[in-house]
């Protein structure tokens, strides 16, 4: 079967770190057989983050860089509706031999009728596929999902030393979205004295959450952190946002046998099986009232959840597997 010289990955920000770039490129070094990815974006070289750039070979986003590889012989992987919906337009004028795969990190409810897609999408979730057909009119058949899938970096999980302290990582980008400073704001008088909350990351309200948190001792700001490094020095894995495709650190929560403390997102639900990987809750007070009886680290049913955990991202969210999935979309969009 024929097999594209390159396969491109196209996605426009690259001067931050976040799940969709780590997904972007993973599959731009993994699916071009040793061969030094090709990216194209729209960050400046110069501010594109210093973690990516030995990664790839980063090139503007543009017809011209876009004629030259389709002459070549390309799949364009886009990771952005934006960047999707210019290639589609480009191949009016380029022809056939502009090949274009769309994946979907998330759901949208905007910019519907200023959306294209090409006849191949790819969605991280259920959740981000029936957004899809709701929302972008688009046919189930068209769009097929891939679970995100990331490295094993823990095969084999360990539980933290008991010290009657429940220790929970909130990890992810400091924002409105992600929803750490509302979550302070409202749970930040009804914490038990044992549970401690972490919060990871950088992002746009990086000073409101210092600022809610002041005062404060069982909430802590870490800023940025390697996962992998310091998630076995916490009992639990939590996300609580207003909108998800799929969390990425749920998954490695799974990985390290982290049971996931999240709120009701049908997103989320498909990483974390309420009662059995972890525990969900539809509000803020719930979820205060679940931190504080949480199982402890070292008891019976906090191993059991672990256990599943580490189970569920095993049969689910390997990196092997989305692989060899996105490597039969391709193939299938060249034959």
């Amino acid at each position: 079967m024929l097999y594209p010289n390159k396969i491109i990955t196209v996605y426009p920000n690259f001067a931050n770190q976040g799940g969709a770039q780590d997904v972007a490129l993973t599959l731009a070094e993994k699916l071009n057989l040793g061969e030094r990815p090709i990216v194209l974006c729209l960050t400046p070289a110069a501010t594109i983050a210093e973690l990516y750039r030995s990664r790839a070979q980063f090139l503007p986003f543009n017809l011209s860089t876009i004629r030259s590889l389709t002459k070549q012989g390309a799949v364009f992987l886009s990771h952005s509706r934006k960047t999707t919906t210019l290639l589609c337009l480009y191949a009016h004028l380029l022809g056939p031999k502009l090949h274009v795969v769309h994946v979907a990190h998330s759901t949208f409810t905007n910019l519907r009728h200023l959306t294209l897609f090409p006849s191949t999408v790819v969605a991280v979730s259920q959740s981000v596929k029936q957004n899809l057909e709701d929302y972008f009119r688009l046919p189930g058949e068209r769009v097929r999902v891939i679970l995100n899938g990331l490295p094993d970096r823990c095969p084999q999980p360990a539980a933290r030393q008991a010290d009657g302290l429940t220790k929970v990582l909130l990890p992810g980008r400091i924002c409105a979205v992600k929803q750490q400073v509302a979550l302070v704001e409202s749970i930040g008088n009804s914490l038990a004295p044992h549970v401690h909350i972490y919060f990871a990351g950088t992002g746009n309200d990086e000073v409101l959450l210092r600022q809610a948190i002041a005062g404060k001792p069982q909430f802590h700001f870490l800023g940025h952190i390697d996962m992998p490094t310091r998630l076995p020095d916490f009992d639990y894995v939590c996300l609580f946002s207003q909108k998800e495709g799929l969390g990425l650190s749920l998954v490695e929560g799974l990985m390290f046998g982290k049971p996931l403390v999240t709120n009701l997102l049908p997103a989320i639900l498909e990483v974390n099986r309420q009662g059995t990987t972890g525990f969900a809750y539809p509000d803020f007070a719930s979820l205060a009232q679940g931190l504080n009886s949480l199982p402890q680290p070292g008891s019976p049913a906090y191993a059991t959840l672990s256990h599943a955990a580490r189970q569920r991202y095993e049969s689910c969210f390997t990196e092997p597997r989305m692989i060899e999935e996105y490597r039969e979309v391709v193939k299938q969009k060249w034959a």
